[in-house]
Order: structure tokens, then C-alpha cells, then sequence
């Protein structure tokens, strides 16, 4: 299956073959199908695709990608999905597997297709995009790429008329065994996190589409298209979506991580979310574009924190958390309602430890304290919620406790100081008399 539209006598089916699942998710890089690894700042789009293909006999095909600007195109590489598969690995939730573990991982590639064939163009309307295909097919050697049903050219004018005037046309070899294409990597201006679907509608048969996404926000579930899901680790069904910095980007790629510069401050952010989302079906059903724009910036704010990020067993957690009703510059419709602010701690299994709820409808600022009685990493949120039901804003902060030493038994620290000031005060009173002792002592005679 491809991102493209295959023209004339090339379309034919486009098939994939079993995919290899590994036991803790459901979206493994290996397995045939369309990948991507789509990173949005809210600004640039960094887009690394990779497809695997075959078709029914040995041919050639040329693929069209729709895009809302300009692209630099680069070569790109598989290991930037390896590291994806890495980081997944990484952060599946203890409860599954009992912490990272790769053990048993069977990795399946296929043979890589030599060098694209790449050429970009502009058009504006579907007899200008119409003859640049076909005149790309024949200086090609494609001498019946001038067949293009009236299905692929509906496809087409509905992108043109969305303002998608910016076209990459990529001939590449397809082969009757499945071969993964070498990733090519797009970067373009895009008002949305955009990664075109529907294009892919003028191909046939059964699709698995696995998108990787990287955003400065987190993405919920609800803003998918109708027919797309955020994956799941397995077998406890928890998303595959968590916080990833600056240093985890570089490991997928550069270009990617140039898009999230780290901020001169001290504990150092999160440089952004990591989603992974699939789609499962036939293509002829994908009459949609994944294109999630960016929110508004919320008129309330929230902020959670912790008075330090790792502590021993034993000692008290304190969490402070600050919520700005209304931020300056906005104003709100008098209608009766209430806000939710809710404190919890969840652990890396995902299950709910502890939990604050009250209500507030002005600026707020509250301490709690929380004791924890098992070692371990958590995650502090605070969150409010209009009326108790729908979510405004969101923060949170990770903290570990270290479990106690066995050699040393848990003693509260204001103890331990006070044996010390007992002891020093002590040596000093026996040093001082030892001295006085010796000063005052007169020398025998004989």
C-alpha cells in the first residue's frame, strides 16, 4: 500500500503481507504497511515517510504526495524508525513486562529499494497537475500513464480545492515481493499537523497506516479522524503516548529534534508528546486527511510542582499547585458554573494512587501533602474541569522514590540531626575539660 496514486496501467493491486507483532504493542515499525514519523511544532512539519510495497507482477509506479507548501526533501533512514521501536520499548508500562525488556523481539525487514525518483511541482488547478503527471510519466519511459480514472481525479480536485497546490511526484520500483522503500524526509510550513490519507484511497485492498507523531502538545484521542486510534500497549490497553525530550528526538533524527529547541531553565521540560496512532481498514474507505490544527491557547492556566523530584521512602511529598482562573485579556460568559481542580498520583503502571478534588472559581493557590509507602516513579497531575465533567487545562511533573537501604533503617531526618548536635556538643565538652585538665595542672617537684 502507498501514499500515492498509481497511474494508469499501474493500477494494480497493491497488496501487504502478515506483519510481525511484537507481544507489548500494537503498531511495531517492523511490520508491512505505511509508516511515518510526522513531527509539528505548530509551525514545521518534519514528515519521515517509509512504505512498504508490492504488486502482482514486477513494474514501476509513481507516487503522489499532496503537500500545503513547498518541501525540502532529504534522504532518510530506517534507523529513525528503530529508534522510534526503542523508545516505545522503553517506556511500556512496568505492570506489562516488569520494565524495558527487548527479550524475544523477532525484527523482520525487507529488502530496501534503491534510490527515488523525485520531483516536485506546483499546480493549481487538475488540467494543469493532470498534464505535469502525464508528462512526468512519459519522459519516464511510462508510455500509458495517461490513463487516470474519474475516482483518482475526484481525489485530486478535492486536494487542489483545499489549497493543497504543491505536488512530489516519486517514481519508484515495485517489486512481486514486498519491499520496504528507503524513508524519504519531507519538511514544510503547515498551519496543521497534516498527513494526507485520502489520496491513498485510489488503491485498493486492506491497509494497516502507522503514524508516529512528535507535538509540542498533547494529542487526544478525540481529535483523530473517525476510523483512526491511539494504539495500545498490550495486553492492559494503555495508549501509547508519553513525554519525550530533546535528547530522545535526537536519537530518532536531528532535523526532528531542531524543531523543539530546549529552553535555557533549570529542571529542563519535556520537549514535547509522543503519539502513536493507526489506522486499520480497507483503503477505498479513507475519505479523510489526518489534519489536527493548533489550539487555541486556553484563557485558564494550571501548574503542578513538587519541592524536589526524587525522595526516599518514607519522607513526606509536598505538591503545590496554582490555578489562574481567568488569564489577563479574557473574560467569560456569566453563566452558573463550577471548576473542578483535581490533584493525582499515578504510578508507572498507570493505576490511580492517590487523589485531591475541590471546587474553586477564582485564582488558587493550594499545598497537599502525600506520604508514599512503596518506592517507585509517579506522575503528579492537576487538572481542572468545568462542572466537574470537561477538561480546561492540565499540568503534571514525574517524581521517583528511592526505596530505603537495608543496611541503614529509616530514621526522620530532624532525629539523625539532633544525635549529631548531641555527639558534637558532647565531644567538645570532654575535649574542653581534657584541656582545661592539662592547663591547670601544676608540674610535680622533686
Amino acid at each position: 500500500m502507498i501514499i500515492a496514486v498509481l497511474v494508469a496501467s499501474l493500477l494494480m493491486p497493491v497488496a501487504s503481507a502478515d506483519r510481525c507483532v511484537i507481544p507489548t504493542t500494537d503498531v511495531d515499525v517492523y511490520g508491512p504497511g505505511q509508516k511515518a514519523i510526522i513531527a509539528w511544532n505548530g509551525e514545521r512539519e518534519r514528515l519521515i515517510l517509509s512504505t512498504d510495497l508490492y504488486a502482482s507482477v514486477d513494474t514501476r509506479v509513481i507516487e503522489v504526495l499532496p503537500l500545503p507548501s513547498e518541501p525540502v526533501i532529504e534522504e532518510g533512514s530506517f534507523e529513525s524508525f528503530e529508534a522510534i521501536q526503542r523508545l516505545m520499548t522503553e517506556h511500556v508500562p512496568r505492570a506489562v513486562t516488569g520494565g524495558p525488556e527487548t527479550k524475544g523481539l523477532e525484527i523482520i525487514f525487507h529488502e530496501r529499494i534503491g534510490a527515488h525518483d523525485i520531483t516536485v511541482v506546483k499546480a493549481t488547478s487538475l488540467e494543469e497537475l493532470l498534464r505535469l503527471m502525464l508528462k512526468y510519466a512519459q519522459a519516464n519511459g511510462l508510455s500509458q500513464g495517461s490513463s487516470v480514472n474519474e475516482e483518482t481525479r475526484a481525489i485530486l480536485e478535492d486536494y487542489l480545492a483545499r489549497g493543497y497546490n504543491y505536488w512530489v511526484f516519486d517514481l519508484v520500483d515495485v517489486y512481486s515481493a514486498a519491499r520496504t522503500v528507503e524513508p524519504i524526509v519531507y519538511e514544510f510550513q503547515t498551519a496543521s499537523l497534516y498527513y494526507p490519507l485520502k489520496v491513498s484511497a485510489t488503491t485498493r485492498g486492506a491497509a494497516e497506516i502507522v503514524l508516529y507523531l512528535i507535538s509540542t502538545e498533547q494529542i487526544a484521542e478525540d481529535v483523530l479522524p473517525s476510523g483512526m486510534r491511539v494504539a495500545r500497549y498490550m495486553p492492559n490497553d494503555q495508549p501509547i503516548q508519553f513525554q519525550v525530550s530533546n535528547d530522545d528526538l535526537a536519537r530518532i533524527e536531528k532535523g526532528v529534534a531542531s524543531l523543539f529547541p530546549v529552553p535555557l531553565i533549570y529542571p529542563t521540560p519535556a520537549a514535547g508528546w509522543f503519539t502513536a496512532v493507526k489506522y486499520e481498514g480497507n483503503l477505498s474507505d479513507l475519505d479523510f486527511d489526518l489534519e489536527i490544527p493548533k489550539r487555541p491557547a486556553p484563557q485558564r492556566s494550571i501548574a503542578v510542582s513538587t519541592d524536589k523530584t526524587q525522595y526516599d521512602l518514607g519522607e513526606t511529598v509536598t505538591i503545590v499547585v496554582d490555578f489562574t482562573h481567568m488569564k489577563r485579556g479574557y473574560f467569560e460568559i456569566q453563566v452558573l458554573h463550577t471548576h473542578e481542580i483535581r490533584i493525582e498520583v499515578i504510578d508507572s503502571g498507570g493505576t490511580l494512587i492517590q487523589t485531591w478534588r475541590w471546587k474553586a472559581n477564582d485564582d488558587l493557590h493550594r499545598e497537599v501533602a502525600w506520604k508514599p509507602n512503596r518506592a517507585g516513579e509517579y506522575l503528579v497531575r492537576a487538572s481542572s474541569w468545568w462542572d466537574g465533567q470537561k477538561l480546561e487545562v492540565e499540568d503534571q511533573t514525574p517524581i521517583a522514590v528511592m526505596p530505603t537501604s537495608p543496611e541503614t533503617p529509616s530514621v526522620d531526618r530532624e532525629i539523625l540531626w539532633l544525635i549529631y548536635g548531641v555527639v558534637i556538643a558532647v565531644t567538645c565538652v570532654l575535649v574542653g575539660a581534657g584541656l582545661t585538665y592539662l592547663l591547670l595542672r601544676k608540674p610535680s617537684t622533686t
